[in-house]
């Protein structure tokens, strides 16, 4: 039997993908430099924020799709006034689903943090600066809030998980950027290096080479040891769609393991399309 997609067309494969992040809007108080969000090459992924009935609909027919594990993500999703009112809805029709929400923070209050503990919704943030943080951000703000957050989600019992996204900027800082987000009380710490994708695609400016991110590991390595569970991430470019022969050139070839995009993830945009990675925009698989 085929599954329907989200967009109402039909799955080629029968089935959606087992874990799938949901965009639910294209709009963010933030200018990251770096941000892979497909749509800053592609606006017409994102012309428009669906409704909440639309993405209500959506979130019905991933869950009758069979989907296990919902990440809410943006752009910045706590922009959205419907934004809890979407997670609670989903928590109500699928008790056991794995649902996680990633914020950048800056509307994040203990109160909203409560109310997502009391959902078991998993938190994630990023940090992706100390003293560049104004600067990794396209804002004037401090890292002091988000730390503060992440201090308090700790002394709440339901900390957050931490992206750090290391570039040419922020690389003098990045073993301290690790050891803050750590000792601040980041449950997991996933660091990674800038990938050329989205509003990054031709910031190479910012792009570290394999080799330049390769020493950023040794000096998280060096550190003491501590409690904070992490990972790497290795990739620059994105295997999943063409590179240009310059970058292949300078920064490597994607990742050697077979990407599982399309088969065990996938990605709704802002326009409630199914894409089988964040980083593509056509969709070979469906």
């Amino acid at each position: 039997a085929e599954t329907e997609r989200p967009n109402g067309e039909a799955s080629a494969t029968g089935a959606l993908p087992p874990y799938l992040t949901l965009e639910l809007t294209r709009h963010c108080n933030f200018r990251c430099p770096f941000c892979y969000c497909v749509w800053h090459e592609f606006p017409e992924l994102a012309k428009r924020d669906l409704p909440t009935r639309a993405w209500k609909r959506i979130i019905d027919r991933a869950l009758a799709g069979g989907v296990k594990s919902l990440l809410f993500t943006g752009g910045e999703i706590l922009l959205r006034r419907d934004a809890e009112e979407l997670v609670r809805y989903t928590r109500e029709r699928a008790p056991g689903c794995d649902l996680s929400l990633f914020t950048n923070g800056s509307r994040m209050t203990e109160e909203r943090l409560k109310r997502f503990r009391k959902l078991r919704v998993r938190l994630s943030t990023s940090l992706p600066g100390l003293r560049t943080y104004g600067a990794m951000t396209g804002t004037r703000r401090s890292c002091l809030p988000v730390l503060e957050l992440l201090a308090r989600a700790k002394e709440l019992r339901w900390p957050f998980d931490v992206s750090l996204t290391a570039t040419r900027v922020n690389a003098p800082e990045f073993a301290d950027l690790f050891a803050a987000a750590a000792v601040a009380g980041a449950r997991t710490i996933q660091a990674g290096a800038m990938m050329l994708e989205g509003r990054g695609r031709s910031r190479t400016d910012l792009a570290l080479t394999p080799q330049e991110w390769n020493a950023l590991k040794e000096q998280i390595r060096a550190l003491p040891r501590g409690k904070t569970r992490y990972q790497f991430c290795d990739e620059i470019l994105c295997e999943c769609r063409d590179q240009p022969l310059e970058y292949l050139a300078h920064y490597g070839r994607p990742d050697a393991v077979p990407c599982p995009a399309g088969k065990t993830f996938g990605v709704i945009g802002p326009n409630g399309k199914f894409r089988r990675c964040l980083h593509t925009v056509n969709d070979a698989l469906w």
